[in-house]
């Protein structure tokens, strides 16, 4: 089958999409499939994710697409020419034109069109940005989303938005989980590096947050509930902050850590093998989201074997039922009496906490099942036919 893939960017710095599209467009050419990506390169916002087997098709965006939602004549022309080499057309994201040029491009080819909605018709998500949304709505997104054929869900409870918000007559939901990769575990990175880089960690535990700085992220309401144990926590625990700022928001976080600065560290974007040290050495991750589809470092956390303290804002209840960590709400009480119970533990409690997180995500997160049940689904709007 021939896939193209639309994603506003695959820049790494830009969050979980980028790595979810490009890794699920890589393991769908791995079974044989020739596939495209096609995404806008924005200035400033540095390297793109490698996807191995894939064709690229990037334009890049100038100040147009920067400040007009990833509006780009150029980009449109591609994905119509792409959309006619293409059997799918399948769209990531919502209220930018990428999702506007995927729709006219399989329309005009006449290919089915697949949207993943990527958590933003949570109802959070929905409430930011109202206005502009608004306008989105009127100019393209009402159309996009009535015409397609299959819309995807990361979990049922991005499945229950979309049914609630804008599925017609016709459009089937398909709730396909991201994959992970497995880290190995016998060459866990050492903190070392780490503590050289960022001393304030070293000879402290490490609670671990690690995505870009957003308001949905709830990096208010872990502050609010971090301040009030710093005075248990100063000498034993520091909350590492990690995670790109794309939007500003780094100087509301940093006017909000007044007076934490011996038990927070801001460590801006790490990638590579810091990222990896991170997960790896934390004692504890948490994600204290007010809105995820899925939340993939959660996943990368739990490969890691580290206990994790998600939230209800994100489809992450089955880690409290595995006995992997906690599944709470996105507020300073909840948050903190989790954090209570997570620096309470033994190292040997933390560690059979997050074994067996590691176990859920080998049982239900590999990436070769994820790719299969995306073709599986591709299949029944595509003649009906197999390409699993």
């Amino acid at each position: 089958m021939r896939i193209l893939h639309i994603v506003p960017s695959i820049q790494r710095s830009t969050g979980g999409p980028a790595v979810s599209v490009t890794r699920l467009a890589s393991e769908q050419a791995r079974l044989g499939h020739e596939v495209t990506v096609a995404s806008l390169k924005y200035p400033g916002l540095g390297a793109m994710v490698e996807a191995p087997g894939v064709r690229m098709a990037t334009v890049s965006g100038g100040v147009a697409a920067v400040r007009g939602r990833g509006w780009s004549l150029k980009f449109r022309r591609v994905v119509r020419e792409e959309a006619e080499r293409a059997d799918v057309v399948h769209n990531h994201g919502l209220w930018m034109w990428p999702g506007a040029y995927a729709r006219e491009g399989a329309v005009a080819a006449g290919r089915p069109l697949v949207i993943s909605p990527r958590g933003m018709l949570e109802p959070w998500s929905l409430r930011r940005s109202r206005l502009r949304k608004a306008v989105a709505w009127r100019l393209f997104e009402e159309k996009n989303l009535r015409s397609a054929a299959l819309f995807h869900a990361t979990a049922e409870s991005e499945a229950v938005s979309i049914r609630r918000k804008c599925v017609r007559g016709g459009a089937r939901i398909a709730v396909v989980a991201n994959g992970v990769d497995l880290p190995d575990l016998a060459h866990r990175p050492t903190p070392q590096g780490l503590e050289e880089k960022f001393p304030q960690l070293a000879g402290r535990r490490r609670v671990v947050f690690m995505s870009r700085l957003h308001p949905k992220k709830g990096i208010d309401v872990l502050l609010q509930a971090w301040r009030s144990r710093m005075e248990v926590t100063a000498n034993h625990f520091v909350l590492v902050l990690a995670g790109p700022d794309l939007t500003g928001y780094r100087r509301e976080v940093e006017r909000m850590l007044d007076g934490m600065l011996d038990s927070v560290v801001l460590t801006g974007e790490v990638q590579g093998e810091t990222k990896e040290a991170l997960l790896a050495n934390a004692d504890v991750f948490v994600l204290p989201s007010h809105s995820e589809n899925f939340g993939l470092v959660v996943a990368e956390a739990l490969a890691w074997g580290r206990p994790v303290i998600a939230t209800t804002g994100a489809p992450w209840a089955e880690v409290r039922e595995a006995g992997a960590g906690w599944w709470v709400n996105p507020d300073a009480e909840s948050l903190g009496a989790a954090l209570d119970e997570a620096m309470a533990m033994s190292d040997g409690e933390r560690d059979a906490m997050g074994a067996r997180g590691r176990q859920l995500v080998e049982e239900r997160y590999g990436w070769e099942a994820a790719a299969m049940a995306m073709m599986r689904e591709y299949g029944g709007i595509v003649g009906g036919n197999s390409f699993a």
